[in-house]
This record gives structure tokens, sequence and C-alpha cells, in this order.
């Protein structure tokens, strides 16, 4: 396995799951303005970021997130992530607010129309990979276990917001039992009930692993299909058309046609005018002396050293 060099290593982040994510772990205690605005997303989010950017020094990142139209995955499944409830009210106000700090801090912002951010991330870790870079995924999205590779880490956040687990093909293997290559042929199987992937009908994570383990991959477990014999195979049978189906749904597409030069994204051009001003509008005051600390941090150690 490659060393990773952080100097030429990508920090792309999912910036719609860490904007969930915080705002649901202040669900109990949701944060307020002086003026009554919900802002639990937003420090939640800051404080991600900012953990980030102090912790692991990146030279390169992005924050990825998807547009809200259609994807090519609605075309081929209508009922695809239909059964999502609807976003929180107090919750949509946050958005704009979130990605107005993003480009306050100077950092890029990628999505494009008819692609979900996954396959944005996907893309450009192919592309970075390919160009003599590494690449840190910062989600709490297993989707996204499939990019994982020599070249390729994930960044999980594992609970609440401050717990995190950096996983390679080893911690993978480790914890879910399957390598990266498995991922998708897995939720062809289990189905993802938070995408409304459909999988298998009675086949769980259990069985899953252990067919996967044995059979390599979907294509080699319907090859033997009679010779796994019982209420297992009678399952993947009747299920076999919504395997492959689930399986087109879970691949995250990675040589979408994406205009971005990587070398760009080592370009974090801080407006702390408009920073101060964001911080002094949503309240987040000791949030900017947390940043500003960042800052010198960075011009004085790296920042530019590539």
């Amino acid at each position: 396995m490659e060393k990773f060099d952080n100097k030429k290593t990508i920090y792309l982040i999912d910036t719609y799951n860490l904007i969930f994510r915080a705002h649901f772990s202040f669900a109990a205690r949701p944060l307020m303005t002086t003026y009554n605005m919900h802002i639990s997303a937003v420090y939640g989010f800051l404080n991600m970021l900012h953990k980030i950017l102090n912790d692991y020094e990146p030279v390169y990142i992005a924050c990825v997130h998807d547009t809200g139209e259609k994807t090519f995955r609605d075309e081929i499944y209508p009922e695809y992530k239909a059964h999502r409830p609807e976003c929180p009210a107090e919750l949509i106000p946050q958005f704009q607010v979130v990605f107005d700090f993003i480009d306050a801090l100077g950092i890029k912002r990628l999505s494009q129309p008819g692609l979900e951010a996954d396959d944005v991330i996907g893309t450009l870790c192919q592309k970075a990979s390919e160009n003599g870079f590494f690449v840190k995924i910062i989600s709490s999205d297993r989707d996204l276990f499939q990019l994982i590779s020599d070249k390729v880490r994930m960044i999980c956040l594992k609970k609440g917001i401050t717990e995190i687990v950096e996983y390679d093909e080893k911690e993978l293997k480790n914890d879910l039992g399957i390598g990266p290559d498995q991922v998708v042929d897995y939720k062809a199987l289990v189905g993802d009930p938070s995408d409304n992937i459909p999988g298998i009908h009675g086949i769980g994570p259990k069985s899953a692993v252990e067919l996967l383990a044995k059979y390599k991959n979907l294509d080699g477990i319907f090859e033997v299909l009679p010779k796994i014999g019982g209420k297992r195979e009678e399952l993947l049978r009747t299920g076999r058309d919504m395997a492959y189906l689930s399986q087109k749904l879970a691949k995250i597409k990675c040589d979408a046609d994406i205009n971005c030069e990587l070398e760009s994204l080592a370009e974090m051009n801080v407006n702390s005018e408009t920073l101060g001003a964001l911080c002094e509008k949503y309240e987040q005051r000791k949030m900017l002396e947390k940043y500003r600390k960042y800052f010198d941090k960075r011009s004085d150690f790296f920042y530019g050293n590539i």
C-alpha cells in the first residue's frame, strides 16, 4: 500500500452529509441565535470543517454537494430515494448559510446537474489517482466505501460530529467483512432503505457477507445458484432482477465529464471581511477566532508549500 503524502492529498467533503449530521446531532437541544434562527447545522458543520482543517492540514480541499435535480438513477428507477422524509423546515435556510461560509473561507464548492455528490467525488477520486494525487473523503455515507483504494481513504464520522475513523481497505474488511470492490454487490443483495434501493427481499447483511466471501461477486453468486440450494437459492432466484437493478443504482459513476483542475483546489483565498460579517450576523464570534488562528497557522507553516 502506498504511503500517503499529505502535500499531494485532496480532501473531498461530502457537504450535505455533514450538514445533516450536524443538524441531527443537536436535535435534542437545538442551537438558536438571539433572534430565534436555528443554527445547529451551521455551527456543527463549521466545527467539523475546522477540525478537518486543523487536524489534517490539507493543502488541497473541496466541498462537494448535490444540485437537487434529478439524476440518471431516477430514470433507471423512479422510486429511487422516493421514501425519504421531507427536509426539516428549520434546516432549509441553513444550507445557503453554510455555502456562504464555505465561499468566504475560499474553499471551492463542486457540483454538477444530473449527478449526485457521490458521482462527483468518485470521478475526482479517479482523476486524482491517475494524476499522482491521493484522496481522503470526509463523510459518514457508506456508499462511498466502494471508492477506497491504495490512493483513496475515507474519514468516516462515526458518532455525532466528534468521533472519526479513517478507513483503508484493511479497516473496511475488519469492520464490514468485505472489500471495496464488493460494496456495490453487497448493497445489491441487502438493499439500502435510506436510498430506497430494493436489494433482494430476505437476504440480510450476514447472508450477503457469507455469499460474497465464498463467491466474490454478484455474477459469481448467480453462476453457481443451483449449488447454493435451500431457501437462499429460492430468494436469490426470485430477486435476481432486483439485485442487478440495485447494483446499477448503487454503483458510483467515476468517469463523468467534470471540469475541475485539481491544482486549483489548493487556492484557499479567504475573504476575511465577508467571513467576519457572516460570523457577526449568525453570532459565531468564537468560531471566527478559531478560524483566524487556523489561517495564521496555515500561513506560517505550510500554505503554498506544495
